[in-house]
């Protein structure tokens, strides 16, 4: 069995993207030898951690792209408006009601003044956290002041059940929008590198844990690193495929360093 171990293959950074990176960075640690020496084993946990931070923001990434359309919120932003604007309304209708007549018209107006204050509708014009700020100091005061049965009394119950209904929808719309806006600002490619350093690190000292007198060690770190041996080969058969694709049809393969991966959101880095 050749027992030549060459080193210089683990030194330079495979090329990932977020999802194969981590899937490859969890391989590795899986195959980290059991009986590792301390800086070893103190790589291997810090390959764990950066596969474990670029999951998550691969989670975050496809949960934000999943968020609803603009159109969405638009829609419902209306639906909102609509909302809260009928309730005013229908109080304020029933205010001008004559009091002699109709004893709710003067709490109409009161529930009016305790709800909207003086500047009524103003802040639907608002952006959407400060409306869903509003609306839900709305909804809490009602809750809290126990009003419910009298503005169903004096409105229709129909307006209150549709406030509930629509709130927290808007509520959920604002998190996403606030998490989708958060997460743009964060570049999957900072884990991706965090991910290639870490497995770099990791492999170079994995490899020097070589004995090429006692040939059991070279076959503990060839296992150790399997993953990485494994990563490269398959790399390599889909830019053999893709030339050959080329070659056939004429059109540019994509790029190995440069193309999307599946589920990887696009973040392919070349090795360094």
């Amino acid at each position: 069995m050749d027992q030549t171990f060459d080193a210089s293959i683990y030194v330079r950074a495979p090329i990932i993207n977020i999802a194969n990176g981590v899937t490859l960075a969890n391989a590795l640690v899986a195959a980290c030898p059991e009986t590792a020496p301390e800086n070893v084993a103190k790589a291997c946990t810090k390959l764990k951690a950066a596969a474990e931070a670029g999951q998550k923001a691969l989670t975050t990434r496809r949960r934000v792209n999943g968020a609803l359309s603009e159109d969405d919120v638009r829609v419902l932003d209306r639906e909102a408006d609509a909302s809260i604007g009928a309730l005013r309304m229908r109080l304020i209708a029933t205010s001008m009601l004559p009091e002699g007549r109709f004893p709710q018209a003067r709490r109409a107006g009161e529930l009016v003044k305790e709800l909207f204050g003086d500047d009524g509708l103003s802040f639907l014009t608002a952006e959407y956290p400060v409306q869903n700020t509003v609306m839900a100091s709305i909804a809490a005061h009602i809750e809290e002041a126990g009003l419910k049965p009298e503005i169903d009394a004096v409105a229709g119950p129909e307006f209150l059940e549709q406030i509930g209904n629509v709130l927290p929808r808007y509520d959920a719309m604002v998190r996403d929008k606030l998490q989708k806006e958060t997460a743009a600002t964060s570049n999957l490619a900072t884990y991706v590198r965090a991910i290639q350093s870490a497995i770099v690190s990791y492999a170079t000292k994995v490899a020097g844990m070589v004995d090429e007198d006692e040939p059991e060690t070279v076959e503990s770190v060839r296992k150790a690193l399997r993953p990485l041996d494994v990563h490269r080969e398959a790399s390599a058969r889909r830019a053999q495929g893709g030339a050959k694709g080329e070659a056939t049809s004429g059109a540019p393969a994509a790029s190995p360093a440069t193309g999307a991966g599946a589920d990887g959101a696009g973040e392919l880095t070349a090795p360094v």
